[in-house]
C-alpha cells in the first residue's frame, strides 16, 4: 500500500511542474500582448520582430521564475492567469481578424 506521504508529495511535485508550464504561458503571453501594445504606441518605427522574440522570451522565463518562487501553491494563480491572458489573445486576434 502506498504511504499517504509519498501520494502527497507526488501530487506536489506534479503541482509544481504545472505550476511551472503555467508560468511559461503566462509570462509568455504577458510579453507577446505589452509588445503589441509598445507597438501600437510607438508605431511603424518599432522593431517588431526581434522585440516579439525578446519580450517572448523575458514573459516566458520571468513566469518560469515565480513558478519557482512560489512552488506547488502557484499552481492555481498561474493558471488562471494564463487561461485569461490566452483568451485575451484569442480575443484581439478575432476581432482584429473580423475588422
Amino acid at each position: 500500500m502506498d504511504d499517504p506521504g509519498d501520494i502527497e508529495d507526488a501530487a506536489s511535485r506534479q503541482r509544481q511542474r504545472y505550476a511551472t508550464a503555467f508560468g511559461w504561458v503566462a509570462g509568455g503571453a504577458l510579453g507577446l500582448l505589452t509588445n503589441w501594445g509598445l507597438s501600437l504606441a510607438i508605431g511603424d518605427s518599432y522593431p517588431v520582430t526581434w522585440t516579439t522574440f525578446a519580450l517572448f522570451l523575458v514573459g516566458a522565463f520571468g513566469g518560469m521564475a515565480l513558478a519557482d518562487r512560489l512552488g506547488p501553491k502557484g499552481f492555481q494563480p498561474l493558471g488562471i492567469a494564463a487561461g485569461v491572458l490566452l483568451a485575451v489573445i484569442v480575443s484581439l486576434v478575432l476581432a482584429l481578424a473580423l475588422t
